[in-house]
């Protein structure tokens, strides 16, 4: 297998769905190693996310709320050009493939073309154009503390920090959509270092009022 092409840190320039509009006002890091890869998104909507607000969203806002944040594995094949993300930390559990399809446009950009199904179970093609604003390298840092537990990839100065704790550990087996506390036992966020200071940028705490347990300034 060729070294993965994917190799560094990456924005979402756009999101179009449908072939309708395209949207850019959603701010997404997503930094990927060889084999590890941490993706986090600003929450296109305001207040709270909860369990029961979670349930009562239509299947657009359920398919962004799912995509707050997440970290695990990355496979791809050059024929056919896919890719998968496989999650093992995320926000809500994953109820189908993150697989699509790729399209290089040059070293540094590609289009994403997949699909997501509505409630009933109609496909809807989604479009989004990653940009590559760091080619690494890429360090990864796996947290296994008993009840905190999470996955961090750092290059130059760019960093993605997921993690859970408490009953959301994988001991526990626990349904992270079971109660607002356990659901709000997450944290992902996208970080930025300057001047030697790691600042937030953006992450799951302003949906989820769950201040990070796991930083940065803890990697070493």
């Amino acid at each position: 297998m060729p070294p993965n092409p994917f190799v560094g840190v990456w924005q979402r320039r756009s999101i179009q769905f449908d072939q309708g509009p395209v949207e850019t006002s959603q701010s997404v890091l997503w930094i990927q190693a060889e084999t590890y890869c941490a993706d986090v998104r600003s929450a296109p909507f305001a207040g709270r996310l909860t369990p029961e607000r979670y349930r009562g969203m239509d299947w657009r806002s359920r398919f962004e709320a799912d995509l707050l944040g997440f970290a695990g594995t990355f496979t791809w094949t050059e024929d056919p050009p896919t890719c998968t993300w496989h999650h093992r930390f995320a926000l809500t559990p994953r109820h189908w493939p993150d697989t699509s399809r790729y399209e290089w446009l040059d070293a540094d950009n590609f289009l994403e073309r997949g699909t997501c199904e509505d409630d009933g179970g109609q496909p809807h093609p989604f479009v989004e154009h990653w940009h590559r604003i760091y080619p690494g390298p890429v360090r990864v840092r796996n947290l296994d503390e008993g009840q905190l537990q999470g996955q961090a990839l750092v290059a130059g100065p760019w960093a993605v920090v997921v993690h859970h704790w408490g009953r959301r550990c994988p001991s526990s087996q626990a349904d992270p959509l079971l109660d607002e506390e356990t659901f709000a036992a997450f944290s992902a966020t996208a970080w930025h270092c300057r001047q030697g200071i790691w600042e937030p940028r953006f992450g799951t705490e302003a949906s989820l009022g769950s201040p990070p347990q796991w930083t940065p300034m803890d990697l070493g």
